[in-house]
C-alpha cells in the first residue's frame, strides 16, 4: 500500500500538469459519457398547430382502421390548453370522445383514451381554450388519418417521431415545462413565458434549440455539459486546497457518485448552471488569496478578474447569485486586511498603489461587470412574457415584479421542504414518475447520495471548527457554505432541496478535508479505497431512482428508508 500512501501524501503545487489533465481527461470521458445514455430523444415534432382562440376546428379523414380504435396520442406543441376530440361515422354527426388537458405539459406525449369504436371515419379537434397548440397526432391500431384542410397536415407530417412508449427520454417533466420552454422561445425570437429569474441560463440552453430544433436532449444538453464541468471544477479546487493530487481526485469523485447531482444536471432547468458558475467564482477567488504575497499584479488580477466573470454569471442566471458574492466580498476583504494592514506599522507606497489598483480593478469585476452582464441579457433580448425590457424602466419594472413574486409566494407543493431538512436529505424532491407496466415503473428523485450527505454534514461542522482554530484553507468554504445555506433561514416561501445544490460542492470539499486529516492523523490510507467503495456502491443502488430506469415497484418500495422519501 506504499503506492496509496505516496498517492495522497506528495505535496504538490495548485498548478495542474500533464498528469492532472490526464486524470481529469479519462474521469470525465468516463462520466461524461454515461451521463449521456438515455438523457433524451434527439427526435420530436418541431411543426405546430397553434391556436389562439376558442373553437378553432380541426377534421381529418380517418383510413385504413380494421379494428377498434381508442386511443389518441398527441404531441402538446408550445402552448397549454385544451382541446375537445370529436369522431364521427359521417362526417355530420360527431361525438365526443374525450378532450385533452389544460394541464398538460408543453413539449410532452400523451394519450387520450376513449371507448372503442370501429366505425370511426372522421376525427375533429376543437380548442376548448384561448391558447392551445399540437404538434402531432396518432390514433393507435392499424387506422391512418388524413388532413381535409392544409394547414392541418402540420399534424401529421411528422409521424416517425411518435414514440412507442411515453417517458422522460421524449417528454418535458418538472420545471421543463418553465425552462425548456423559455429556452426554446429565445431561440425562436418568441416573448419568454418565464420570466421570474434573470435569462442567461434559459439563453445558454436555447443555443442547442436553435442549432438542432426541440427535443429532450437538446434542452438537457447544455445542462448535463455545466455537470460534466462542475466535476472540472471540483478536481481544480481540491487540487488547489489540499496541494495534492489524490485529494483532489476525492473531491471530483464525491461530485461523480453523488446521485442527486447526476439527477439534476440531466433535467433541463438552471441550477447546474447556477452551481458551476458559483463554484468556479469561489475557485478563482481562493487562488487568488492563497497567492504568495510577491506574486505579480497581473496574475492577481487575471484570478480576480476570472471570479468576477464567474460570479457575474451567477448572478445573471438566478439571484442565489447575489448570496454568493456577498461570500465572495467577505473573503477578499478579510484576505485584504490581513495582507496589507494586520501586524503592519507602516504601508509602504508600493502597497499603496497595489491597493488602488486591486481596488479599482475589483470595482470593475465585481460591480460594473455583473450589471453590465445582467442588463445585456435582457436588452440584447428583450421580449418577456410580461414586459418588453428596452429600457432602465422596463428593467426596473420586471426586477421589482421578481422580487414581488418571490417575495409574497404562497404556494405550496408536496415536495416543499424546510431549510434545515436538506443537509440530511429528509425530503427530496419527486421529478417524474412513468406508469406501472407489468409491475416495472421508471422514477427520477432528486435523492443524494447518503453516504456523501450524511458524513458530509458531519464534515463541515468540522470545516467550522477548523475556521475557529483559524485554519486558512477552510475558511473560504465555511464562508461560502454559510452565504449559500443560511439566507434560506428568512426565507418564506416555498423551497425544495435543489436550493441547497449550490452549497453542494462546498460540503463535499469539506469531506474530503475531513477525510484528509482522519488518515493523515491515523496514517490509515487503506480508509480512503475503503470509503470510495462505500460511496459507489450507494451510488449504484439508487441510481435506478435516480435516473428514470424501469424497475419493480417491490425494488422501489425498498429504497424509501425514510418517511418522506417519495419516489
Amino acid at each position: 500500500m506504499n503506492w496509496l500512501r505516496q498517492f495522497f501524501t506528495k505535496k504538490e503545487s495548485s498548478k495542474i500538469d500533464i498528469i492532472d489533465i490526464m486524470i481529469l481527461g479519462v474521469i470525465l470521458l468516463i462520466y461524461g459519457i454515461f451521463s449521456f445514455i438515455n438523457l433524451g430523444s434527439t427526435t420530436n415534432p418541431q411543426t405546430f398547430v397553434v391556436d389562439d382562440k376558442v373553437n378553432s376546428t380541426h377534421i381529418f379523414e380517418v383510413t385504413g382502421t380494421s379494428g377498434k380504435v381508442t386511443r389518441m396520442r398527441y404531441f402538446v406543441g408550445p402552448e397549454q390548453g385544451s382541446y375537445l376530440v370529436y369522431g364521427s361515422e359521417d362526417g355530420e354527426n360527431y361525438e365526443l370522445l374525450g378532450n385533452t388537458k389544460e394541464e398538460d405539459y408543453v413539449f410532452g406525449w400523451y394519450d387520450l383514451e376513449f371507448m372503442p369504436t370501429n366505425e370511426l371515419r372522421y376525427l375533429k379537434l376543437v380548442s376548448d381554450t384561448e391558447e392551445a397548440s399540437l404538434g402531432e397526432i396518432t390514433l393507435d391500431g392499424s387506422a391512418r388519418i388524413r388532413a381535409i384542410k392544409k394547414d392541418d397536415a402540420l399534424l401529421l407530417d411528422e409521424q416517425d417521431t411518435v414514440p412507442e412508449t411515453i417517458s422522460y427520454k421524449n417528454s418535458t417533466y418538472f420545471d421543463e415545462v418553465y425552462f425548456a420552454r423559455a429556452a426554446y422561445e429565445y431561440a425562436n425570437g418568441l416573448p419568454t413565458y418565464e420570466w421570474v429569474h434573470p435569462p442567461l441560463a434559459k439563453l445558454i440552453q436555447s443555443i442547442p434549440i436553435a442549432l438542432f430544433g426541440m427535443a429532450p436532449f437538446y434542452y438537457r444538453l447544455m445542462g448535463n455539459i455545466s455537470g460534466i464541468l462542475l466535476i472540472a471544477v471540483m478536481y481544480l479546487f481540491g487540487k488547489a486546497l489540499f496541494k495534492n493530487r489524490g485529494f483532489a481526485l476525492l473531491s471530483a469523485l464525491f461530485m461523480i457518485f453523488d446521485n442527486f447531482h447526476f439527477a439534476q444536471a440531466r433535467i433541463g432547468t438552471m441550477d447546474t448552471h447556477l452551481t458551476l458558475f458559483i463554484l468556479s467564482s469561489y475557485y478563482f477567488m481562493y487562488r487568488y488569496i492563497d497567492l504568495p504575497k510577491n506574486t505579480k499584479l497581473s496574475r492577481k488580477l487575471l484570478f480576480l478578474g476570472l471570479s468576477g466573470v464567474s460570479i457575474s454569471l451567477a448572478i445573471a442566471t438566478k439571484w442565489t447569485g447575489l448570496f454568493a458574492g456577498l461570500g465572495l466580498a467577505i473573503v477578499f476583504f478579510v484576505h485584504f486586511y490581513r495582507t496589507y494592514f494586520l501586524n503592519k506599522k507602516k504601508i509602504t507606497e508600493k502597497n499603496k498603489k497595489e491597493m488602488i489598483k486591486i481596488i479599482g480593478s475589483c470595482f470593475i469585476f465585481f460591480v460594473f461587470l455583473p450589471i453590465t452582464i445582467y442588463l445585456s441579457c435582457y436588452f440584447l433580448f428583450p421580449d418577456v412574457s410580461v414586459y418588453h425590457v428596452s429600457s432602465l424602466q422596463d428593467l426596473f419594472d420586471i426586477t421589482k415584479s421578481m422580487y414581488e413574486y418571490h417575495s409574497t409566494l404562497n404556494a405550496t407543493h408536496s415536495f416543499s421542504s424546510e431549510w434545515y431538512t436538506w443537509p440530511l436529505m429528509l425530503k427530496p424532491v419527486w421529478y417524474y414518475s412513468s406508469s406501472t407496466v407489468d409491475g416495472m415503473r421508471g422514477t427520477i428523485s432528486g435523492l443524494g447520495n447518503i453516504v456523501i450527505w450524511w458524513t458530509g454534514a458531519l464534515a463541515m461542522i468540522y470545516c467550522f471548527y477548523c475556521a475557529w482554530k483559524k485554519e486558512k484553507s477552510v475558511f473560504i468554504l465555511v464562508i461560502a457554505f454559510m452565504c449559500l445555506f443560511f439566507p434560506y433561514l428568512v426565507i418564506g416561501r416555498c423551497m425544495f432541496l435543489y436550493h441547497y445544490y449550490p452549497a453542494l460542492p462546498f460540503v463535499m470539499l469539506a469531506l474530503t478535508k475531513l477525510v484528509k486529516d482522519l488518515v493523515e492523523k491515523t496514517q490509515l490510507y487503506i480508509v480512503i479505497p475503503i470509503f470510495l467503495i462505500i460511496v459507489m456502491t450507494c451510488f449504484i443502488y439508487f441510481l435506478p431512482v435516480t435516473s428514470g430506469t424501469p424497475i419493480s415497484e417491490k425494488k422501489i418500495e425498498s429504497m424509501r428508508w425514510l418517511p418522506e422519501w417519495y419516489f
